[in-house]
Parts: C-alpha cells; sequence; structure tokens
C-alpha cells in the first residue's frame, strides 16, 4: 500500500544520524580540515571546562565568605540568638529589682521614723522580723516607683532584705 508519505521504491531508507555522518564526511575530506575541526572541538572543550571550573570557585568563594561572615557577625554580638537576648533580659530584670530596692533603702532611710523603725525591728524576734519589714514596706509603697500602681515583681523582697541588713 502506497501513501502519501511512501518513498519511491529506487531510493533506499536511511537514517537521519547516518545522512549527518555522511554529510561530515562529505565536508572533511582531507586530512588538515580534520585537524582543524579536532584543534576547534579541543579548544570548546578546553573552554568550557575553564568556565566550569570558574563557576565552582565562585560558588566556593561565595560559601566561604557567607561562613566567614556568620562567624564574624556572631562573634562581635552584631547578631544575637534567641537565648543571648533572653538571658539578657532576665539579667536586666533582676538589676533592675536590685537597683529598686536601693531606691526603696533610701526612701525609707529619708524618712523621719527611719530610726524609730529600725528600733522596732531589732526588737523583733528573727521570724517576725522578716514579716513586719515585708508589711512595711508594702503598706508604704516604698517598693513602688513614681508613676507605678503596684511595685515590680521582687521588689517587695529585695527592699525588705535591704532593710533587714541595716537593721
Amino acid at each position: 500500500m502506497k501513501g502519501a508519505f511512501a518513498l519511491p521504491s529506487d531510493q533506499p531508507r536511511q537514517s537521519p544520524m547516518l545522512r549527518v555522518c555522511e554529510a561530515k564526511e562529505a565536508k572533511m575530506s582531507t586530512p588538515e580540515e580534520r585537524d582543524v575541526e579536532r584543534r576547534r572541538s579541543a579548544e570548546r572543550a578546553l573552554r568550557r571546562e575553564t568556565i566550569v571550573r570558574r563557576i565552582k570557585d565562585i560558588v566556593w568563594a561565595a560559601v566561604i565568605a557567607s561562613v566567614i561572615t556568620i562567624i564574624v557577625v556572631l562573634s562581635l554580638g552584631w547578631l544575637t540568638t534567641q537565648a543571648v537576648v533572653q538571658r539578657a533580659r532576665e539579667e536586666g530584670a533582676k538589676e533592675l529589682v536590685a537597683l529598686r530596692a536601693s531606691i526603696c533603702l533610701v526612701k525609707f532611710q529619708q524618712r523621719p521614723d527611719a530610726a524609730t523603725k529600725l528600733a522596732e525591728f531589732k526588737a523583733l524576734s528573727y521570724g517576725d522580723k522578716d514579716t513586719a519589714i515585708r508589711k512595711f514596706v508594702t503598706e508604704e509603697g516604698l517598693a513602688t516607683m513614681l508613676g507605678e500602681d503596684t511595685p515590680a515583681a521582687g521588689a517587695v523582697d529585695k527592699c525588705a532584705d535591704a532593710i533587714k541588713r541595716v537593721s
């Protein structure tokens, strides 16, 4: 059955690769031309290798520079982790309470009846002294700073401890 795409019977059927190879052979008939083509092919391969080597060098340089940058930034403290921030926040809160305790102690010492209160606290027993001083600090608002309604967490205890050390 002959269709529209049938080849005439006088032409043998060839694969496309075979036709390309035959065309190349027809082009390169002399040894000099083949040597020139081999040199061109070698030069192209060398250029490709050079480009791949450059790309690899650039990628490795970028990776090494990134690692060095991260190490320097972290070691100099320009970038902090969440754990460092949390630790600094806790230390700051402790120092703030200590500062408030010293302010509270100064407020207590500036009171006109400070000497009388110290004498009262000294006369109390050890267990009663702690509760009496804490109650006094809370009632008088010595641990409450200006502009606050309630004292900061731990400020009353630190203030009471500071007053107890004085008494």
